[in-house]
């Protein structure tokens, strides 16, 4: 099995957690694809030219980090991320959200990069929104997840990912769009989430990194 990835590990975070819960981290093989370069390969392994990508062992192509992570927890026999009895909805809700919140940081920090002037403010201010509508739900169901803290499932992968990345680059206090920002802090906005996320950071599979330095050892194939 081969997974396709960028050189930024936050991408595949999800991807690399699912693997390790269900014990197939060590059956990967990873080559790296950065999406814009001019020779990038990505095409040859998603017509959308996205990553992760993910080959199967019949070689036949997977892309999506969610379908991904589906496909990978078909082999976890032990405790299957994706319920399916009937918490499997809200799970799913949950993973969805979490996923998203993760997708709206990028894409605010991406228009970022832009000089102010250019900036589509209004663009970045629904971003933010998501953001704080994602964690606003999030932190109601984080109640509920720290009263089992044996219980952990996709909605859970996305919404640590989620808030990983923002931990990492806080684009909403960079950016600095509407006044206040400078000073917004993720931890004080959802402290219940902010508790949940400190009481699950020691599972071995959220602690496993792919560091900037490691990134070298994976092949680029042209």
């Amino acid at each position: 099995m081969k997974l396709i990835f960028t050189p930024n590990p936050e991408y595949i975070h999800k991807v690399l957690v699912t693997a390790h819960e269900a014990g197939v981290l060590d059956k990967l093989t990873m080559e790296r694809q950065v999406p814009f370069d001019e020779d990038t390969n990505i095409w040859k392994y998603n017509p959308l030219g996205k990553v992760p990508a993910f080959i199967m062992p019949d070689g036949k192509p997977l892309y999506g980090g969610l379908v991904i992570c589906e496909y990978l927890d078909s082999f976890n026999t032990k405790a299957p991320l994706f319920p399916k009895d009937g918490t499997r909805w809200e799970a799913l809700r949950q993973m969805i959200t979490g996923d998203g919140m993760f997708d709206a940081t990028t894409l605010i920090r991406v228009e970022s990069w832009r000089p102010k002037e250019t900036w589509h403010t209004d663009y970045m201010l629904r971003e933010k929104r998501k953001i704080m509508g994602a964690m606003r739900l999030l932190d109601q169901d984080a109640a509920e997840w720290l009263k089992k803290p044996n219980v952990f499932h996709i909605g859970h992968v996305c919404t640590a990912g989620g808030l990983s990345y923002l931990n990492l680059r806080n684009p909403i206090r960079d950016a600095k769009i509407e006044p206040g920002d400078a000073d917004w802090d993720w931890r004080t906005f959802v402290p219940t989430l902010a508790k949940w996320y400190d009481s699950v950071q020691d599972r071995p599979s959220l602690k496993f990194r792919i560091s900037k330095e490691d990134i070298g050892q994976y092949p680029k194939v042209k």
